[in-house]
């Protein structure tokens, strides 16, 4: 059987298009994100889909998979590589983001936490963890990634090259010209 493993690293809604999960920019990185998992089901027997459960392009990454696993149950495992149980806690209490985690991770085949494995480190350092845990077993890294130099995208990018993941981008610039060229037509 053909396996192949895919992790998503991507930035959260400040740098993308707010919290608003209806905004034509979640829908087209959806879209893309959707692509990329029915490509890889044309060439590989089983998918084993890993989301870091974060907000934004995390969250977009799970409902694809979920829809994906929905649609291919024995072909799709979905893995959440969460800091812990309670991550959703320190987002904004007025989105519905409790909501959507609470809901989306109860799909999961298997959850991963890292902050259980780090005790005494930084949020930080965990965050980074869990983004090499799920780096670290996948074949290909899908990057929502804007090109900046810092920050946990930044860091997880520089991971996979240094394991010489391939590497598939998708600038957030690409999905805001979509909508600026739409708009003009």
């Amino acid at each position: 059987m053909k396996k192949l493993s895919i992790a998503l690293t991507g930035h959260r809604p400040p740098k993308l298009a707010g919290y608003d999960y209806n905004n034509i920019f979640y829908k087209r990185l959806y879209k893309k994100l959707d692509n990329i998992v029915k490509q890889a089901l044309t060439r590989y027997d089983f998918l084993e889909l890993h989301s870091g459960m974060a907000l934004g392009a995390d969250t977009i990454w799970a409902k694809v998979i979920i829809d994906n696993k929905k649609q291919f149950p024995d072909r799709v495992k979905f893995i959440a590589d969460v800091p812990n149980m309670e991550q959703y806690k320190k987002w904004p209490p007025n989105s519905n983001s409790k909501e959507i985690w609470l809901k989306l991770i109860k799909y999961a085949d298997e959850v991963v936490t890292y902050e259980d494995k780090n005790p005494g480190k930084s949020i930080g350092y965990i965050l980074n963890a869990r983004n090499w845990g799920m780096i670290e077993p996948c074949d290909v890294l899908i990057a929502v990634y804007n090109g900046d130099t810092t920050g946990g995208t930044a860091n997880a990018v520089q991971s996979g090259l240094s394991k010489h993941k391939k590497i598939i981008y998708i600038h957030t610039d690409e999905l805001r010209w979509q909508k600026l060229s739409n708009s003009l037509w």
